[in-house]
């Protein structure tokens, strides 16, 4: 193989990469940001998560121990403590929140679902092979939350927020390897996604 020809193909791969990395960025800058639209957010990032998914093929398989997915279940505790902590945390009402990005309560009734099931298993295989790939994936997939909460919660929560998500991912990584498979922590993340938007629904819709 030629120098040029490697070189080409070296630069494609880092251009990759970068979309892979970038593909929440620009679903939530564009629809999120720009159009306030939180539907239309989640949705473009789904799509890149599942064009990516074509090349990328992760192991979604059984893990090697069944009883080791028990450790999944300390994500449990994030339903319950967001919902004690969200009164404190917010520097605006959750419900004004919400609509303001086209959130209406019954689409926030189907974001249980959606957000809560599909979401963090479209995340972990796109964010799985990308920590393998790069340290950057955890502090990247930290950092596109922020762009998002960042008018809901106030600086200390927001800067606790990204470290707990750079933590969660490297902890992601962790039990993807030792397991064999992202049923792990796809389990894990189910298990905080699914207890955040039901403790967000309970504050709004009660």
């Amino acid at each position: 193989m030629s120098p040029s020809l490697w070189s080409c193909k070296v630069d494609a791969a880092k251009v990759r990469l970068a979309l892979k990395l970038l593909a929440p960025y620009i679903a939530v800058g564009v629809f999120w940001l720009w159009m306030h639209d939180a539907w239309l957010a989640i949705l473009a990032y789904h799509l890149q998560i599942l064009f990516w998914a074509l090349e990328a093929r992760p192991n979604i398989g059984k893990p090697h121990n069944r009883r080791i997915l028990l450790l999944a279940l300390p994500a449990a505790v994030a339903g319950p403590l967001l919902y004690v902590l969200l009164p404190h945390i917010v520097r605006e009402d959750l419900s004004t929140w919400l609509s303001q990005h086209h959130v209406s309560d019954l689409s926030l009734l189907l974001m249980i679902p959606y957000f809560g099931l599909l979401h963090p298993c479209l995340e972990q295989i796109h964010w799985g092979p990308l920590r393998d790939s790069t340290p950057l994936a955890h502090p990247m997939f930290a950092g596109y939350h922020m762009l998002v909460l960042y008018s809901l919660l106030s600086t200390p929560w927001l800067l606790l927020c990204f470290v707990v998500l750079v933590v969660a991912s490297a902890i992601w990584q962790q039990m993807a390897k030792r397991s064999g498979s992202l049923t792990l922590p796809a389990l894990s993340h189910i298990l905080a996604d699914f207890g955040v938007i039901v403790a967000a629904c309970i504050r709004v819709l009660r």
